[in-house]
């Protein structure tokens, strides 16, 4: 049992692993924004409010409940947010107590495929918090995933993230699949995710490798679409060239409009155009890396759920 901080632990991937941990053995508290104090509560965690500007008092929070790992899911996508997480950094180096850190990494590991992607799929501001810990003495691993299968099985499907709809709109029937839709790409469940971080937390100190891999299941877009399709018959399909996606455009889908009250249009389809981009490329396309590690190989208690689970679950009509 050790005792465990998770920052970015109110909502997303880190309300999965909040949850993990409160079935576990390992004491855990879950450090938020002074905004979301009053309004959160999660069942076997304990939440701190939190300055991410002010080093000194996230050291005394992390000192006053001797915490052993601190487990960072903050979503990183603006310098205020990686400044957060560099801070966090810090003042785990500069506790006593704290021996590991897990950065926000989640997603797919820094290999050759996330190279393709060139500027696609930045990966600055994660650099970053990596040469940050680098200068410590934490014990720290990358955690890598792929892509969350739990798109295509909301609303039904149990999660905490926001309910994307990325290529395939499975409610409407219809797909707008970047370039070839051929290029593989490793899905995996967060609740997966959670278990494999919470599992991995376990591990005796000194025992993490660099990077922590783990597979739910690889498949191309047209697999997935084709198992959609077998579920939910027939989609109207367009394919988005590079050159389309290269622009920022994508094929608009039915469900995009009740996403633009929480990102503009022309945003959302440059990210998607990106994330197209990327999928094409096969950045979502990897393998074990020299200094990783499976955990699927070093956990296979855990039972991790496939593409066709997700779907079967979110669509079937006996599901």
């Amino acid at each position: 049992m050790v005792k465990v901080a998770v920052a970015g632990g109110t909502g997303g991937l880190g309300r999965a692993i909040v949850g993990e941990l409160a079935n576990s053995d390992h004491e855990t508290i879950v450090l938020t924004r002074e905004h979301n104090i009053n309004h959160t509560m999660i069942a076997g965690a304990t939440l701190v409010a939190i300055d991410y500007t002010n080093v000194e008092a996230i050291v005394r929070t992390l000192n006053d409940h001797q915490i052993h790992t601190v487990i960072s899911s903050i979503v990183i996508k603006s310098l205020e947010q990686s400044e957060a997480q560099i801070n966090l950094i810090r003042a785990a180096e500069a506790t006593p107590s704290v021996k590991r850190f897990t950065p926000s990494e989640f997603g797919t590991p820094r290999l050759d495929a996330s190279i393709k992607a060139g500027a696609v799929i930045s990966t600055s501001y994660k650099d970053a918090s990596i040469a940050e810990l680098e200068k410590t003495h934490l014990e720290y691993t990358l955690f890598s995933h792929g892509v969350f299968m739990d798109y295509y099985g909301m609303p039904k499907c149990q999660s905490y993230l926001t309910p994307w709809v990325f290529a395939i709109d499975i409610a409407h029937k219809v797909a707008g699949i970047p370039g070839s839709g051929n290029v593989p790409a490793v899905y995996t469940y967060s609740g997966d995710v959670a278990k494999f971080v919470v599992a991995a937390t376990g591990l005796p100190d000194g025992t993490w490798h660099k990077h922590s891999i783990m597979i739910g299941d690889r498949r191309t877009l047209n697999e997935v679409l084709g198992t959609a399709e077998s579920i939910r018959g027939r989609f109207k399909v367009q394919y988005d060239t590079m050159q389309k996606l290269q622009q920022g455009e994508i094929t608009e889908l039915p469900s995009h409009t009740r996403l633009y009250s929480q990102t503009a249009k022309e945003l959302l389809q440059r990210r998607f155009a990106g994330f197209g981009i990327g999928m094409e490329t096969g950045a979502f396309d990897f393998n074990i890396p020299a200094n990783g590690v499976l955990l699927n190989d070093l956990f296979p208690n855990i039972q991790v759920k496939s593409v066709e689970d997700i779907i079967i679950e979110g669509w079937a009509k006996n599901a």
